[in-house]
């Protein structure tokens, strides 16, 4: 309780109004492995959830003036953990577990009235998690047990739990699981096969009740297979799908899938009508990531092959976010991202001689380095048994004498704007500098105002901006420092910075730092949140 005193006192008293909409909101860190995470509810205000230990977390809402609304602590069953969070448009819901547990607490958070309920899931035995979503009180929690995926579907009102059918005949990886606030629905991607010829991206549907309502399979065409789908329903009869595509005979290889284009795909009454393809290599922006000289290199091997009637094969993974439909338009972000790795002679990189055992995060064991803190091992919010989002791809998921996953590394994102035909109307690109995840997760957020497009990310206690209209760029890529809340302060260290897109032209910056300031006299470990305009 004591705590929580704390925390009120300095959160009513250190918010400050800042120039350029501007505001702040610093929560002092007792301990080193402390962890705070930001849930963004639009025009609702923010979430800020702690696990104060292995019994209670806490939870803070505050109004997008980063005022507080109400704060509450609540209790969960011993040595659960912090897993994913879900938010429906009216109630936020919470994922505790362990991993390979049969034990799942959820907790249904009401916004309004701001109060908690518990519920207890138990489930089929050593379930590895890999994604979570919940819709008015339904919940879903997908992930693997004996090689094989599964959705568990647990009714929260008649506390009644089952598994969902998947009837897939082959060797099927569990990709994604996304939510349609829309039409309430939970759409469901596998990718069947891993063999060129027998691969099919499935997409199910289920509805509220766990009832599959609809299913899309997307072969192979030709040379190509779709790597991963994004679903939008444009009425009850008819769907678009984007994505990547990649050369089918890249499925099953030690490297895994890989991407060298956008699919548009549209299907009437689950038949497909419309199939389009198109290559970065006929992207406008896609290179200007590059040096000049490295762009122009590129730019030299895709017309020697355009020259002799072929397109230049390349070699791309794309994390593709939610597809956004503005007017007659849908826009896509896309980052691409590759596994980087370390060399070494240990067999356990958690030994106190690892780097991931000393150093700024302490132990091991540190609860946010922890490779199963959330069951999803290094993968982020995607699934771990998909090799699309794999490291090693189709080969060893763990690890060897000589060689570590060591994070991800992003090189750049993409914007494209499709009409409701699927033909290609513009593309753009912001480089990202020296940008490097633990986990993989979306880094680039994006607002949209019109034509114009502001894309930003953190990194390193900077914030990054690149203003576009169309392919067009109307600011260059800009860095920005975090403000900080007291003059004189200097930042000697910022971890776990990120952004969120909030709502209208509005972002939540928030991070870790330690900031020294002399003037002062002050030393301090801050949780920082930021409310920044562009």
């Amino acid at each position: 309780m004591k705590k929580i005193l704390l925390i009120l006192s300095w959160l009513l008293c250190t918010t400050t109004m800042y120039a350029q909409s501007v505001k702040r909101v610093e929560i002092p860190l007792p301990s080193a492995s402390s962890e705070y995470f930001t849930i963004p509810l639009q025009k609702q205000g923010v979430l800020l959830l702690s696990q104060i230990n292995k019994n209670q977390f806490n939870l803070i809402k505050l109004d997008t003036n980063l005022e507080t609304v109400w704060n509450i602590t609540g209790t969960i069953d011993g040595n659960l953990d912090y897993v994913k969070h879900s938010y429906d448009g009216k109630n936020v819901y919470l994922l505790f577990s362990r991993y390979r547990s049969n034990v799942f607490e959820v907790i249904k958070v009401n916004l309004g009235p701001g109060f908690v309920e518990k519920f207890q899931i138990m489930s089929v035995d050593r379930l590895e998690v890999s994604d979570f979503q919940a819709l008015n009180s339904s919940v879903f929690i997908g992930g693997l047990v004996n090689s094989q995926p599964i959705i568990l579907y647990t009714d929260l009102a008649a506390r009644k739990t089952k598994v969902l059918p998947s009837a897939l005949k082959n060797q099927a990886e569990l990709q994604s699981m996304e939510l349609d606030t829309v039409n309430h629905f939970v759409n469901v991607t596998y990718a069947v096969g891993n063999k060129g010829k027998n691969y099919q991206l499935v997409v199910k549907s289920f509805d509220e009740e766990g009832t599959p309502i609809n299913q899309i399979v997307m072969d192979t065409q030709e040379d190509f297979a779709m790597m991963n789908g994004r679903l939008n329903m444009v009425s009850d009869s008819t769907q678009i799908m984007f994505g990547t595509y990649g050369h089918k005979n890249s499925i099953g290889t030690q490297r895994g899938p890989t991407s060298q284009g956008i699919y548009f795909s549209k299907m009437l009454d689950n038949e497909l009508t419309e199939l389009k393809f198109y290559s970065f290599t006929d992207f406008k922006n896609f290179f200007n990531y590059l040096s000049e000289k490295q762009r122009l290199k590129q730019e030299r091997k895709i017309q020697d092959k355009r020259d002799k009637g072929e397109d230049l094969r390349l070699d791309y993974r794309f994390l593709v976010h939610d597809i956004v439909k503005q007017g007659d338009k849908y826009i896509l972000v896309a980052e691409a991202f590759y596994a980087d790795y370390r060399y070494n002679n240990f067999n356990n990189p958690y030994s106190p001689f690892s780097s991931w055992g000393s150093g700024l995060y302490g132990s091991p064991w540190n609860s946010f380095y922890n490779p199963y803190r959330w069951g999803y091992g290094y993968y982020g919010l995607y699934s771990p048994f998909s090799s699309y989002y794999s490291p090693w791809g189709y080969g060893n998921r763990y690890y060897s004498n000589s060689q570590t996953f060591d994070g991800w590394i992003y090189t750049h994102a993409i914007v494209a704007a499709f009409d409701e035909k699927g033909n290609l109307l513009w593309d753009n690109s912001i480089p990202l500098k020296d940008v490097k995840e633990p986990k993989l997760v979306e880094k680039v957020q994006a607002s949209i105002k019109g034509d114009q497009i502001t894309l930003t990310y953190s990194s390193k206690g900077q914030i990054f901006t690149k203003t576009i209209a169309k392919d067009l760029t109307l600011d260059e890529l800009t860095p920005k420092q975090v403000d900080t809340q007291v003059e004189g302060d200097v930042v000697k260290r910022t971890t776990s910075d990120h952004i969120d897109y909030w709502f209208d032209n509005y972002f939540l910056a928030s991070g870790i730092q330690r900031i020294n300031n002399d003037s002062e006299n002050l030393r301090r470990n801050v949780f920082y949140l930021n409310k920044v305009s562009f």
